[in-house]
């Protein structure tokens, strides 16, 4: 565990209580004299708190330091990925927060689950606990889109990972336009002739990648 993540961290004086105190105080048995290092995941500080009480529910720390310390993705990665199953979404994401991805666009390609709703609060803490225990200093972006249609029209510079296009050993491109990622069984028929002015790029390996494998595999190479 590198820091811990509070909202408020930077206040002179914060309290900690709830799940936060259980997990502090119970989970990893932190003392008195041990001080606190805290993140908010947004201004790229570290702060450091020394405890002024502890009780059986509840703390209160003073701020006793503080330093900017940003430790951020150094590549510029954007996934622009089709919505599949949740659990392996959720499942998948630390490793993508911990590789250094910028930003993930979700979508419902035509062959997404449409029953799949993604939260992004759950989300969101997922990353929060992924970029305690990496280090990470700011939040991966999140984005929910409606359709493979929104997305290429925000989008337009992006490029393709599918079955069939260029080697992308060959070139390895820039993600930082947005990468698209299609769902279990990949892109349908009209998302591809919606795809023809994109640069398609595919692995030309004999093996076939899940959704999620994909989206590690272009996170891991991307330049």
């Amino acid at each position: 565990m590198q820091f811990v993540y509070h909202a408020d961290a930077g206040v002179k004086i914060l309290k900690i209580q709830g799940d936060l105190y259980t997990h502090i105080y119970q989970s990893r048995r932190t003392k008195f004299e041990k001080n606190l290092y805290l993140r908010n995941l947004k201004d790229d500080k570290i702060y450091t708190y020394e405890h002024i009480f502890i009780s059986r529910s509840k703390s209160e720390l003073q701020l006793c330091q503080q330093s900017l310390n940003p430790v951020i993705p150094k590549r510029h990665i954007h996934l622009i990925w089709a919505i599949i199953d949740n659990k392996n979404i959720e499942k998948t994401l630390p490793y993508l927060n911990q590789i250094g991805v910028e930003k993930i666009t979700f979508f419902y390609a035509n062959r997404s689950q449409k029953n799949e709703k993604i939260s992004p609060d759950r989300l969101n803490k997922i990353l929060i606990h992924s970029c305690e225990q990496c280090g990470r200093s700011t939040l991966m972006e999140l984005e929910i889109l409606s359709n493979t249609k929104e997305a290429l029209r925000l989008y337009p510079k992006s490029c393709i990972f599918d079955f069939e296009g260029k080697d992308i050993y060959a070139s390895i491109p820039c993600f930082e336009n947005g990468v698209f990622i299609g769902p279990e069984g990949g892109f349908d028929e009209v998302e591809k002739k919606l795809f023809k002015d994109h640069i398609c790029y595919a692995t030309q390996q004999v093996f076939t990648l899940k959704s999620e494998c994909a989206a590690l595999f272009l996170a891991s190479i991307a330049p």
